[in-house]
Protein backbone atom coordinates (compact mmCIF):
# COMPACT_ATOMS: atom_id res chain seq x y z
CA UNK A 1 0.00 0.00 0.00
CA UNK A 2 2.97 2.28 -0.55
CA UNK A 3 1.91 3.69 -3.91
CA UNK A 4 -1.25 5.73 -4.22
CA UNK A 5 -2.50 6.47 -7.72
CA UNK A 6 -4.29 9.50 -9.12
CA UNK A 7 -7.00 7.36 -10.58
CA UNK A 8 -8.79 9.12 -13.38
CA UNK A 9 -9.44 7.75 -16.82
CA UNK A 10 -6.56 9.94 -18.04
CA UNK A 11 -4.26 8.13 -15.62
CA UNK A 12 -5.82 4.86 -16.68
CA UNK A 13 -4.89 5.66 -20.26
CA UNK A 14 -1.29 6.31 -19.32
CA UNK A 15 -1.14 3.15 -17.25
CA UNK A 16 -2.55 1.01 -20.04
CA UNK A 17 -0.39 -0.44 -22.78
CA UNK A 18 -1.84 0.68 -26.10
CA UNK A 19 -0.69 -0.84 -29.36
CA UNK A 20 0.49 1.71 -31.90
CA UNK A 21 -1.02 1.99 -35.37
CA UNK A 22 2.18 0.57 -36.83
CA UNK A 23 1.87 -2.64 -34.81
CA UNK A 24 -0.14 -5.14 -36.86
CA UNK A 25 -1.65 -7.05 -33.97
CA UNK A 26 -5.31 -7.89 -33.53
CA UNK A 27 -7.06 -5.90 -36.25
CA UNK A 28 -10.31 -6.06 -34.26
CA UNK A 29 -8.83 -3.86 -31.52
CA UNK A 30 -8.96 -0.09 -31.91
CA UNK A 31 -5.68 1.01 -30.31
CA UNK A 32 -6.67 4.68 -29.91
CA UNK A 33 -9.89 4.29 -27.90
CA UNK A 34 -10.80 2.39 -24.75
CA UNK A 35 -12.13 -1.09 -25.42
CA UNK A 36 -11.85 -4.62 -24.08
CA UNK A 37 -8.61 -5.15 -25.95
CA UNK A 38 -6.55 -2.38 -24.41
CA UNK A 39 -7.93 -1.58 -20.95
CA UNK A 40 -6.03 -2.84 -17.91
CA UNK A 41 -9.01 -3.95 -15.86
CA UNK A 42 -6.96 -4.20 -12.70
CA UNK A 43 -6.68 -0.41 -12.88
CA UNK A 44 -10.47 -0.23 -13.19
CA UNK A 45 -10.75 -2.35 -10.05
CA UNK A 46 -8.21 -0.18 -8.20
CA UNK A 47 -10.17 2.93 -9.13
CA UNK A 48 -13.31 1.35 -7.69
CA UNK A 49 -11.49 0.55 -4.44
CA UNK A 50 -10.21 4.10 -4.17
CA UNK A 51 -13.47 5.86 -5.03
CA UNK A 52 -15.55 3.53 -2.83
CA UNK A 53 -14.18 5.40 0.16
CA UNK A 54 -15.30 8.77 -1.14
CA UNK A 55 -13.31 11.72 -2.33
CA UNK A 56 -13.10 15.26 -1.10
CA UNK A 57 -16.21 15.98 -3.23
CA UNK A 58 -18.65 13.90 -1.19
CA UNK A 59 -16.69 13.87 2.07
CA UNK A 60 -16.72 17.67 2.12
CA UNK A 61 -20.47 17.78 1.55
CA UNK A 62 -22.10 14.59 2.87
CA UNK A 63 -19.39 13.67 5.33
CA UNK A 64 -18.34 16.98 6.88
CA UNK A 65 -20.83 19.79 6.19
CA UNK A 66 -23.80 17.59 7.08
CA UNK A 67 -22.86 14.39 8.90
CA UNK A 68 -19.96 15.48 11.09
CA UNK A 69 -22.19 18.20 12.54
CA UNK A 70 -25.24 15.98 12.96
CA UNK A 71 -22.99 13.35 14.56
CA UNK A 72 -21.72 16.16 16.83
CA UNK A 73 -18.09 15.40 16.17
CA UNK A 74 -17.62 18.79 14.49
CA UNK A 75 -18.98 22.29 15.10
CA UNK A 76 -18.50 24.76 12.28
CA UNK A 77 -16.69 28.00 12.93
CA UNK A 78 -17.54 29.22 9.44
CA UNK A 79 -20.04 28.87 6.62
CA UNK A 80 -20.88 25.19 7.19
CA UNK A 81 -23.37 26.04 9.90
CA UNK A 82 -25.96 27.20 7.36
CA UNK A 83 -25.71 24.10 5.17
CA UNK A 84 -25.02 21.58 7.88
CA UNK A 85 -27.83 22.62 10.15
CA UNK A 86 -30.79 24.29 8.51
CA UNK A 87 -30.26 24.41 4.78
CA UNK A 88 -30.99 21.61 2.33
CA UNK A 89 -28.86 21.37 -0.79
CA UNK A 90 -29.68 18.73 -3.38
CA UNK A 91 -26.12 18.64 -4.69
CA UNK A 92 -24.66 18.34 -1.21
CA UNK A 93 -27.12 15.77 0.13
CA UNK A 94 -26.69 13.48 -2.89
CA UNK A 95 -22.94 13.85 -3.32
CA UNK A 96 -21.93 10.28 -2.35
CA UNK A 97 -24.69 8.89 -4.58
CA UNK A 98 -23.35 11.07 -7.40
CA UNK A 99 -19.77 9.97 -6.81
CA UNK A 100 -20.31 6.21 -6.78
CA UNK A 101 -23.55 5.58 -8.69
CA UNK A 102 -23.17 8.14 -11.47
CA UNK A 103 -20.69 8.15 -14.33
CA UNK A 104 -17.42 10.01 -14.68
CA UNK A 105 -14.06 8.95 -13.29
CA UNK A 106 -15.55 8.41 -9.82
CA UNK A 107 -18.17 5.87 -10.89
CA UNK A 108 -17.19 3.16 -8.42
CA UNK A 109 -20.30 1.01 -8.96
CA UNK A 110 -19.86 1.13 -12.73
CA UNK A 111 -16.23 0.09 -12.41
CA UNK A 112 -16.80 -2.72 -9.92
CA UNK A 113 -19.70 -4.07 -11.97
CA UNK A 114 -17.46 -4.02 -15.03
CA UNK A 115 -14.77 -6.23 -13.49
CA UNK A 116 -17.37 -8.51 -11.88
CA UNK A 117 -18.89 -9.22 -15.29
CA UNK A 118 -15.43 -9.76 -16.78
CA UNK A 119 -14.10 -12.05 -14.03
CA UNK A 120 -17.22 -13.96 -13.02
CA UNK A 121 -16.69 -16.93 -15.34
CA UNK A 122 -12.89 -16.69 -15.65
CA UNK A 123 -11.12 -19.33 -13.52
CA UNK A 124 -7.90 -17.30 -13.74
CA UNK A 125 -9.61 -14.53 -11.80
CA UNK A 126 -11.68 -16.57 -9.37
CA UNK A 127 -10.26 -14.88 -6.26
CA UNK A 128 -10.31 -11.45 -7.91
CA UNK A 129 -14.01 -11.92 -8.62
CA UNK A 130 -14.83 -12.73 -4.99
CA UNK A 131 -12.87 -9.70 -3.78
CA UNK A 132 -14.77 -7.50 -6.23
CA UNK A 133 -18.05 -8.80 -4.78
CA UNK A 134 -16.91 -7.68 -1.32
CA UNK A 135 -16.08 -4.17 -2.58
CA UNK A 136 -19.47 -4.00 -4.30
CA UNK A 137 -21.23 -4.90 -1.05
CA UNK A 138 -19.27 -2.26 0.87
CA UNK A 139 -20.24 0.50 -1.57
CA UNK A 140 -23.90 -0.43 -1.81
CA UNK A 141 -24.28 -0.66 1.96
CA UNK A 142 -23.05 2.90 2.27
CA UNK A 143 -25.50 4.18 -0.35
CA UNK A 144 -28.53 2.33 1.01
CA UNK A 145 -27.69 3.36 4.58
CA UNK A 146 -27.85 6.99 3.48
CA UNK A 147 -30.93 6.82 1.24
CA UNK A 148 -32.90 3.62 1.97
CA UNK A 149 -34.44 1.97 -1.11
CA UNK A 150 -32.05 2.45 -4.04
CA UNK A 151 -31.29 0.91 -7.43
CA UNK A 152 -29.33 -2.22 -6.56
CA UNK A 153 -29.91 -5.37 -8.62
CA UNK A 154 -30.04 -3.40 -11.86
CA UNK A 155 -27.55 -0.66 -10.95
CA UNK A 156 -24.25 -0.27 -12.78
CA UNK A 157 -25.49 -2.07 -15.90
CA UNK A 158 -26.51 0.91 -18.04
CA UNK A 159 -26.42 -1.00 -21.32
CA UNK A 160 -29.02 -3.45 -19.99
CA UNK A 161 -30.91 -1.30 -17.48
CA UNK A 162 -30.94 2.33 -18.52
CA UNK A 163 -33.57 3.09 -15.87
CA UNK A 164 -32.87 0.78 -12.91
CA UNK A 165 -35.67 0.06 -10.49
CA UNK A 166 -35.38 0.88 -6.79
CA UNK A 167 -35.12 -2.23 -4.64
CA UNK A 168 -36.33 -2.27 -1.07
CA UNK A 169 -33.67 -1.94 1.57
CA UNK A 170 -34.84 -5.20 3.10
CA UNK A 171 -34.17 -7.04 -0.16
CA UNK A 172 -30.83 -5.27 -0.53
CA UNK A 173 -29.75 -6.27 2.97
CA UNK A 174 -30.75 -9.89 2.37
CA UNK A 175 -28.54 -9.89 -0.71
CA UNK A 176 -25.63 -8.13 1.01
CA UNK A 177 -25.61 -10.84 3.69
CA UNK A 178 -25.65 -13.54 1.02
CA UNK A 179 -22.97 -11.89 -1.12
CA UNK A 180 -20.52 -11.34 1.72
CA UNK A 181 -20.95 -14.85 3.08
CA UNK A 182 -20.62 -16.51 -0.32
CA UNK A 183 -17.60 -14.42 -1.29
CA UNK A 184 -15.65 -15.15 1.88
CA UNK A 185 -16.45 -18.87 1.65
CA UNK A 186 -15.26 -19.04 -1.97
CA UNK A 187 -11.91 -17.35 -1.26
CA UNK A 188 -9.18 -19.98 -1.08
CA UNK A 189 -5.40 -19.99 -1.31
CA UNK A 190 -3.00 -17.35 -0.07
CA UNK A 191 -2.86 -14.52 -2.63
CA UNK A 192 -5.25 -13.24 -5.28
CA UNK A 193 -3.82 -12.72 -8.79
CA UNK A 194 -4.35 -8.94 -8.53
CA UNK A 195 -1.71 -8.68 -5.78
CA UNK A 196 -0.36 -5.06 -5.68
CA UNK A 197 -3.33 -3.75 -7.68
CA UNK A 198 -5.29 -4.36 -4.48
CA UNK A 199 -4.55 -1.19 -2.51
CA UNK A 200 -6.11 -2.50 0.71
CA UNK A 201 -4.44 -5.87 1.30
CA UNK A 202 -2.21 -6.57 -1.74
CA UNK A 203 -4.26 -9.66 -2.52
CA UNK A 204 -3.86 -11.30 0.90
CA UNK A 205 -6.79 -13.73 0.88
CA UNK A 206 -6.74 -14.49 4.61
CA UNK A 207 -7.19 -10.79 5.36
CA UNK A 208 -9.90 -10.41 2.73
CA UNK A 209 -11.86 -13.23 4.36
CA UNK A 210 -11.69 -11.47 7.74
CA UNK A 211 -12.68 -8.18 6.14
CA UNK A 212 -15.70 -9.78 4.42
CA UNK A 213 -16.83 -11.40 7.67
CA UNK A 214 -16.37 -8.15 9.58
CA UNK A 215 -18.60 -6.42 7.02
CA UNK A 216 -21.01 -9.33 7.41
CA UNK A 217 -21.09 -8.69 11.17
CA UNK A 218 -21.61 -4.96 10.60
CA UNK A 219 -24.44 -5.68 8.17
CA UNK A 220 -26.07 -8.10 10.59
CA UNK A 221 -25.90 -5.67 13.50
CA UNK A 222 -27.65 -2.98 11.42
CA UNK A 223 -30.76 -5.17 11.73
CA UNK A 224 -30.84 -5.16 15.53
CA UNK A 225 -33.95 -2.96 15.70
CA UNK A 226 -35.93 -4.20 12.73
CA UNK A 227 -35.08 -7.91 12.52
CA UNK A 228 -33.27 -9.07 15.69
CA UNK A 229 -33.63 -12.79 14.95
CA UNK A 230 -31.97 -12.35 11.56
CA UNK A 231 -29.33 -10.11 13.12
CA UNK A 232 -28.52 -12.82 15.64
CA UNK A 233 -28.31 -15.54 12.99
CA UNK A 234 -25.92 -13.64 10.77
CA UNK A 235 -23.84 -12.11 13.56
CA UNK A 236 -23.17 -15.61 14.90
CA UNK A 237 -22.28 -16.83 11.42
CA UNK A 238 -19.88 -13.93 10.80
CA UNK A 239 -18.15 -14.50 14.12
CA UNK A 240 -17.81 -18.22 13.48
CA UNK A 241 -16.34 -17.52 10.03
CA UNK A 242 -13.59 -15.34 11.51
CA UNK A 243 -13.47 -11.53 11.78
CA UNK A 244 -10.90 -8.77 12.28
CA UNK A 245 -9.93 -8.71 15.95
CA UNK A 246 -6.33 -7.47 15.73
CA UNK A 247 -5.14 -4.09 14.43
CA UNK A 248 -2.66 -5.98 12.25
CA UNK A 249 -5.64 -6.97 10.08
CA UNK A 250 -7.26 -3.53 9.93
CA UNK A 251 -8.55 -2.61 6.49
CA UNK A 252 -7.41 0.85 5.52
CA UNK A 253 -6.06 2.80 2.57
CA UNK A 254 -2.68 4.44 3.10
CA UNK A 255 -2.14 7.81 1.44
CA UNK A 256 1.62 7.86 1.82
CA UNK A 257 3.03 10.30 -0.71
CA UNK A 258 -0.40 11.83 -1.29
CA UNK A 259 -0.96 15.46 -2.18
CA UNK A 260 -3.80 17.82 -1.29
CA UNK A 261 -3.87 18.95 -4.94
CA UNK A 262 -5.70 15.79 -6.10
CA UNK A 263 -7.55 12.67 -4.96
CA UNK A 264 -4.38 11.03 -3.68
CA UNK A 265 -4.84 12.68 -0.27
CA UNK A 266 -6.89 11.39 2.65
CA UNK A 267 -10.20 13.20 1.95
CA UNK A 268 -11.15 14.26 5.49
CA UNK A 269 -7.59 15.44 6.10
CA UNK A 270 -7.57 17.43 2.88
CA UNK A 271 -10.63 19.36 4.04
CA UNK A 272 -9.45 19.74 7.64
CA UNK A 273 -5.96 21.02 6.91
CA UNK A 274 -6.31 22.58 3.48
CA UNK A 275 -9.67 23.16 1.82
CA UNK A 276 -11.53 24.53 4.85
CA UNK A 277 -8.92 24.55 7.58
CA UNK A 278 -10.45 27.51 9.46
CA UNK A 279 -13.97 26.03 9.59
CA UNK A 280 -14.11 22.62 11.37
CA UNK A 281 -13.78 22.69 15.15
CA UNK A 282 -14.22 19.92 17.69
CA UNK A 283 -17.84 19.87 18.82
CA UNK A 284 -18.41 20.51 22.52
CA UNK A 285 -20.49 17.31 22.72
CA UNK A 286 -17.51 15.30 21.47
CA UNK A 287 -15.01 17.06 23.69
CA UNK A 288 -17.21 16.81 26.80
CA UNK A 289 -17.68 13.05 26.40
CA UNK A 290 -13.93 12.54 26.00
CA UNK A 291 -13.05 14.91 28.81
CA UNK A 292 -15.53 13.33 31.23
CA UNK A 293 -13.35 10.21 31.33
CA UNK A 294 -9.96 11.90 30.85
CA UNK A 295 -9.68 10.00 27.59
CA UNK A 296 -6.00 9.70 26.62
CA UNK A 297 -6.91 10.05 22.94
CA UNK A 298 -7.71 13.74 23.35
CA UNK A 299 -4.22 14.97 22.26
CA UNK A 300 -4.33 12.67 19.21
CA UNK A 301 -7.79 13.83 18.19
CA UNK A 302 -7.55 17.60 18.69
CA UNK A 303 -5.26 20.56 19.08
CA UNK A 304 -5.47 24.33 19.29
CA UNK A 305 -3.82 26.44 16.59
CA UNK A 306 -3.04 29.86 18.07
CA UNK A 307 -0.64 32.40 16.62
CA UNK A 308 1.39 34.68 18.87
CA UNK A 309 1.51 37.53 16.36
CA UNK A 310 -2.24 38.15 16.46
CA UNK A 311 -3.01 36.66 13.04
CA UNK A 312 -5.05 33.59 12.27
CA UNK A 313 -3.23 30.31 11.94
CA UNK A 314 -2.96 29.05 8.37
CA UNK A 315 -1.82 25.56 9.14
CA UNK A 316 -1.90 23.93 5.73
CA UNK A 317 0.69 21.29 6.55
CA UNK A 318 0.42 18.48 9.10
CA UNK A 319 3.59 19.60 10.90
CA UNK A 320 2.28 23.10 11.63
CA UNK A 321 0.97 22.30 15.11
CA UNK A 322 3.28 22.54 18.08
CA UNK A 323 3.35 19.48 20.31
CA UNK A 324 2.50 21.65 23.29
CA UNK A 325 -0.73 22.79 21.63
CA UNK A 326 -2.03 19.21 21.76
CA UNK A 327 -1.94 19.09 25.56
CA UNK A 328 -5.30 17.93 26.91
CA UNK A 329 -5.63 20.78 29.42
CA UNK A 330 -5.63 23.35 26.59
CA UNK A 331 -8.52 21.86 24.61
CA UNK A 332 -11.95 23.45 24.38
CA UNK A 333 -15.01 22.30 22.43
CA UNK A 334 -17.12 24.62 20.28
CA UNK A 335 -20.88 24.55 20.82
CA UNK A 336 -22.64 23.10 17.78
CA UNK A 337 -25.87 24.11 16.02
CA UNK A 338 -25.14 27.84 16.24
CA UNK A 339 -23.92 30.47 13.83
CA UNK A 340 -20.56 31.97 14.67
CA UNK A 341 -21.65 35.14 12.91
CA UNK A 342 -21.89 37.91 15.46
CA UNK A 343 -25.02 39.54 14.02
CA UNK A 344 -27.08 36.45 13.15
CA UNK A 345 -30.30 35.77 15.07
CA UNK A 346 -28.80 32.32 15.62
CA UNK A 347 -25.47 33.65 16.85
CA UNK A 348 -23.97 31.63 19.67
CA UNK A 349 -23.65 34.81 21.71
CA UNK A 350 -27.39 34.63 22.41
CA UNK A 351 -26.90 31.23 24.03
CA UNK A 352 -23.60 31.39 25.88
CA UNK A 353 -22.38 34.57 27.63
CA UNK A 354 -18.77 33.60 26.90
CA UNK A 355 -19.18 34.39 23.21
CA UNK A 356 -18.95 38.16 23.31
CA UNK A 357 -18.29 40.37 20.33
CA UNK A 358 -14.62 40.23 21.21
CA UNK A 359 -14.60 36.44 21.11
CA UNK A 360 -16.48 36.31 17.82
CA UNK A 361 -14.86 39.13 15.86
CA UNK A 362 -11.63 40.45 17.35
CA UNK A 363 -8.82 38.64 15.56
CA UNK A 364 -6.17 40.30 17.72
CA UNK A 365 -7.80 39.24 20.98
CA UNK A 366 -6.16 36.38 22.91
CA UNK A 367 -9.65 34.95 23.56
CA UNK A 368 -10.77 35.02 19.91
CA UNK A 369 -12.48 31.66 19.47
CA UNK A 370 -10.32 30.52 16.56
CA UNK A 371 -7.31 30.74 18.86
CA UNK A 372 -8.85 29.09 21.89
CA UNK A 373 -11.03 26.26 20.55
CA UNK A 374 -9.82 22.87 19.36
CA UNK A 375 -9.65 21.71 15.79
CA UNK A 376 -8.97 18.19 14.52
CA UNK A 377 -5.31 17.41 15.05
CA UNK A 378 -3.26 17.97 11.89
CA UNK A 379 -0.77 15.30 12.93
CA UNK A 380 -3.50 12.65 12.64
CA UNK A 381 -6.92 13.47 11.18
CA UNK A 382 -5.51 16.45 9.28
CA UNK A 383 -2.57 14.55 7.76
CA UNK A 384 -3.41 14.04 4.10
CA UNK A 385 -0.81 11.24 3.94
CA UNK A 386 -2.60 9.43 6.75
CA UNK A 387 -4.86 6.37 6.51
CA UNK A 388 -8.53 6.11 5.61
CA UNK A 389 -9.85 3.43 7.95
CA UNK A 390 -12.41 1.17 6.28
CA UNK A 391 -13.06 -1.59 8.80
CA UNK A 392 -11.09 -2.00 11.99
CA UNK A 393 -10.51 -4.33 14.90
CA UNK A 394 -11.82 -1.61 17.21
CA UNK A 395 -15.16 -1.48 15.40
CA UNK A 396 -15.46 -5.24 15.10
CA UNK A 397 -14.60 -6.00 18.72
CA UNK A 398 -17.15 -3.44 19.90
CA UNK A 399 -19.85 -5.00 17.70
CA UNK A 400 -18.88 -8.40 19.10
CA UNK A 401 -19.23 -6.95 22.60
CA UNK A 402 -22.79 -5.90 21.80
CA UNK A 403 -23.59 -9.25 20.18
CA UNK A 404 -22.23 -11.07 23.25
CA UNK A 405 -24.17 -8.81 25.61
CA UNK A 406 -27.35 -9.59 23.66
CA UNK A 407 -26.59 -13.33 23.89
CA UNK A 408 -26.19 -13.67 20.15
CA UNK A 409 -22.66 -15.11 20.22
CA UNK A 410 -20.60 -17.02 22.76
CA UNK A 411 -18.03 -14.95 24.57
CA UNK A 412 -17.62 -12.37 27.28
CA UNK A 413 -18.92 -8.89 26.44
CA UNK A 414 -16.41 -7.22 28.75
CA UNK A 415 -13.49 -8.98 27.07
CA UNK A 416 -14.64 -7.87 23.62
CA UNK A 417 -15.26 -4.36 24.93
CA UNK A 418 -11.77 -4.05 26.41
CA UNK A 419 -10.25 -5.36 23.19
CA UNK A 420 -12.26 -2.84 21.17
CA UNK A 421 -11.13 0.13 23.24
CA UNK A 422 -7.53 -1.06 23.26
CA UNK A 423 -7.54 -1.52 19.47
CA UNK A 424 -9.11 1.92 19.01
CA UNK A 425 -6.16 3.42 20.85
CA UNK A 426 -3.58 1.22 19.15
CA UNK A 427 -4.68 2.24 15.66
CA UNK A 428 -3.31 5.76 16.14
CA UNK A 429 0.10 4.16 15.61
CA UNK A 430 -0.91 3.82 11.95
CA UNK A 431 -0.58 7.57 11.36
CA UNK A 432 2.78 8.15 9.67
CA UNK A 433 3.66 11.59 11.03
CA UNK A 434 6.54 11.41 13.48
CA UNK A 435 4.83 13.86 15.83
CA UNK A 436 1.74 11.66 15.89
CA UNK A 437 3.91 8.75 16.96
CA UNK A 438 5.53 10.94 19.63
CA UNK A 439 2.07 11.87 20.93
CA UNK A 440 1.21 8.16 21.08
CA UNK A 441 4.35 7.50 23.11
CA UNK A 442 3.47 10.30 25.50
CA UNK A 443 -0.30 9.92 25.87
CA UNK A 444 -1.30 6.51 24.45
CA UNK A 445 1.37 4.27 25.86
CA UNK A 446 0.50 0.95 27.49
CA UNK A 447 0.27 2.50 30.95
CA UNK A 448 -2.25 5.10 29.78
CA UNK A 449 -4.40 2.54 27.95
CA UNK A 450 -4.46 0.12 30.88
CA UNK A 451 -5.19 2.92 33.35
CA UNK A 452 -8.10 4.14 31.23
CA UNK A 453 -9.66 0.68 31.08
CA UNK A 454 -9.16 0.16 34.79
CA UNK A 455 -10.74 3.51 35.61
CA UNK A 456 -13.70 2.95 33.27
CA UNK A 457 -14.48 -0.78 33.25
CA UNK A 458 -17.25 -2.38 31.28
CA UNK A 459 -20.58 -1.87 33.06
CA UNK A 460 -23.30 -4.32 32.03
CA UNK A 461 -25.98 -1.99 33.44
CA UNK A 462 -25.24 0.51 30.67
CA UNK A 463 -23.62 -1.82 28.16
CA UNK A 464 -25.27 -0.58 24.97
CA UNK A 465 -24.53 3.05 25.77
CA UNK A 466 -20.94 2.31 26.73
CA UNK A 467 -20.21 0.11 23.69
CA UNK A 468 -21.78 2.40 21.13
CA UNK A 469 -20.29 5.55 22.61
CA UNK A 470 -16.88 3.98 22.12
CA UNK A 471 -17.90 3.09 18.56
CA UNK A 472 -18.88 6.73 18.01
CA UNK A 473 -15.49 7.89 19.29
CA UNK A 474 -13.41 5.55 17.17
CA UNK A 475 -15.44 6.32 14.02
CA UNK A 476 -14.46 10.02 14.08
CA UNK A 477 -13.74 10.99 10.46
CA UNK A 478 -15.65 7.96 9.23
CA UNK A 479 -18.85 9.96 9.39
CA UNK A 480 -20.91 7.65 7.17
CA UNK A 481 -20.37 4.75 9.56
CA UNK A 482 -20.83 6.99 12.60
CA UNK A 483 -24.20 8.17 11.27
CA UNK A 484 -25.41 4.65 10.51
CA UNK A 485 -24.47 3.17 13.87
CA UNK A 486 -25.85 6.13 15.82
CA UNK A 487 -29.24 5.76 14.11
CA UNK A 488 -29.18 2.03 14.81
CA UNK A 489 -28.09 2.20 18.44
CA UNK A 490 -29.25 5.60 19.66
CA UNK A 491 -25.94 6.14 21.49
CA UNK A 492 -24.47 8.41 22.55
CA UNK A 493 -27.51 10.51 23.33
CA UNK A 494 -26.92 13.50 21.08
CA UNK A 495 -28.61 16.88 21.35
CA UNK A 496 -31.80 16.73 19.35
CA UNK A 497 -34.11 19.07 21.24
CA UNK A 498 -33.39 22.57 22.42
CA UNK A 499 -35.75 25.33 23.50
CA UNK A 500 -33.32 27.61 25.27
CA UNK A 501 -34.35 31.26 25.48
CA UNK A 502 -32.43 34.11 27.00
CA UNK A 503 -33.53 37.57 28.04
CA UNK A 504 -33.49 38.83 24.47
CA UNK A 505 -35.91 36.17 23.37
CA UNK A 506 -33.53 34.38 21.04
CA UNK A 507 -34.07 30.63 20.87
CA UNK A 508 -31.14 28.30 21.29
CA UNK A 509 -30.48 26.56 18.00
CA UNK A 510 -31.51 22.95 18.31
CA UNK A 511 -33.49 21.96 15.26
CA UNK A 512 -31.95 20.76 12.04
CA UNK A 513 -33.20 20.78 8.48
CA UNK A 514 -36.77 21.98 8.06
CA UNK A 515 -37.95 20.60 11.36
CA UNK A 516 -39.81 23.12 13.58
CA UNK A 517 -37.74 25.11 16.02
CA UNK A 518 -40.19 25.52 18.90
CA UNK A 519 -38.77 22.80 21.13
CA UNK A 520 -41.76 20.49 20.56
CA UNK A 521 -40.29 18.42 17.76
CA UNK A 522 -38.91 14.90 17.64
CA UNK A 523 -36.22 13.35 15.45
CA UNK A 524 -34.47 16.67 15.04
CA UNK A 525 -31.40 15.10 13.47
CA UNK A 526 -32.12 14.22 9.86
CA UNK A 527 -32.29 10.42 9.67
CA UNK A 528 -32.28 9.88 5.92
CA UNK A 529 -30.88 11.69 2.90
CA UNK A 530 -33.38 12.43 0.11
CA UNK A 531 -32.85 11.09 -3.40
CA UNK A 532 -31.11 13.30 -5.98
CA UNK A 533 -33.65 15.48 -7.76
CA UNK A 534 -32.12 14.35 -11.06
CA UNK A 535 -33.65 10.93 -10.42
CA UNK A 536 -37.12 12.49 -10.59
CA UNK A 537 -36.32 13.79 -14.05
CA UNK A 538 -34.37 10.86 -15.48
CA UNK A 539 -35.64 7.71 -13.73
CA UNK A 540 -39.11 9.08 -13.07
CA UNK A 541 -41.33 6.02 -12.75
CA UNK A 542 -38.95 4.11 -10.49
CA UNK A 543 -38.21 7.21 -8.43
CA UNK A 544 -41.92 7.93 -7.91
CA UNK A 545 -42.53 4.38 -6.72
CA UNK A 546 -39.68 4.65 -4.19
CA UNK A 547 -41.03 7.97 -2.91
CA UNK A 548 -44.51 6.47 -2.53
CA UNK A 549 -43.06 3.64 -0.44
CA UNK A 550 -41.75 6.31 1.92
CA UNK A 551 -45.28 7.58 2.41
CA UNK A 552 -44.62 10.77 0.45
CA UNK A 553 -47.02 11.92 -2.24
CA UNK A 554 -44.64 14.28 -4.01
CA UNK A 555 -40.99 14.35 -4.95
CA UNK A 556 -38.39 15.04 -2.30
CA UNK A 557 -37.13 18.60 -2.40
CA UNK A 558 -35.92 18.98 1.17
CA UNK A 559 -35.07 17.04 4.30
CA UNK A 560 -38.12 15.19 5.57
CA UNK A 561 -39.02 13.08 8.54
CA UNK A 562 -38.46 9.70 6.87
CA UNK A 563 -36.21 6.82 7.87
CA UNK A 564 -34.46 3.94 6.18
CA UNK A 565 -36.02 0.51 6.70
CA UNK A 566 -33.65 -0.76 9.40
CA UNK A 567 -33.95 2.48 11.41
CA UNK A 568 -37.25 1.43 12.96
CA UNK A 569 -38.74 3.61 15.67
Amino acid sequence: MKNIFKLTFAALALATTVTSCDDFGDTNIDPEHFNDGNVNYYMVFTNAQHQALGSDWDVWRNGMIYLSQWNQHIAAGGWWWSYGINSYSDGYASSYWGSVLSGGDRGAIRDIQTVIRLWQEDPNHAADYQIARIIRAYIFQRVTDLHGDIPYFEAGNASEFAYPKYDTQEAIYDDLLKELDEAQAALTGSDAPMQAHDIYYSGDIAKWKKFANSLLLRTAMRLSKVAPAKAQEWAAKAYANGVITSTADNCYLSHEGGSYSNDSSEPYAKIISHEDQDVPYINKTFYDILASTNDPRIPLIMSIYPKTDGTLAKDYIPNAAGMANCAPELQKGLEGFFSMGNTSDWSIKHHDPYYTEEVLTDVSSPIYYKKTHSRPNHYTYGDWEGPTFICTAAQTNLLLAEAAYRGWINGDAATFYNAGVRCAMEQFQTYPNSSAKALCSTYLNETAVSSYLAAHPFDSSKALEQINTQYWITCFCDEYETYANWRRSGYPELKEKCSVFNGSGYPGYGAIGNYPMDGNFTDAIVRRFPYPTSEAQINTANYNEAVRRLGLSTSESDFNNTRVWWDAK
